[in-house]
């Protein structure tokens, strides 16, 4: 079993600058988010995605100095987002996929 990631439905994001204010309407919460967190979030908003489509979106979007640290750098985002209650995992039958 393969799991995706997807942003919760309804989450409502606002602007700042470089950073971002996401309030969810479900818990009430408002959350800020830097500019990778964002990233992913937005991501994740376009369509679930399994956390090899995450790691290569922040390679791209990392200086080179960065990119080998794309795979630590999108686990931590996606559990961060997912403990937030903004994003959540979706399992997805590797059979079904065939």
């Amino acid at each position: 079993m393969t799991l995706r990631y997807a942003a919760v439905a309804g989450i409502r994001a606002f602007d700042f600058g470089d950073e971002r204010v996401v309030f969810n309407p479900l818990s009430w919460d408002a959350h800020l988010l830097n500019p990778a967190a964002a990233a992913v979030l937005d991501l994740l908003a376009d369509g679930a995605q399994d956390m090899d489509g995450v790691e290569n979106y922040l390679r791209e979007l990392l200086l080179d100095t960065e990119r080998d640290e794309a795979t630590a750098h999108a686990r931590r985002l996606v559990d961060e987002l997912a403990q937030l209650g903004i994003v959540r995992p979706l399992a997805v039958d590797a059979a079904a996929n065939r």
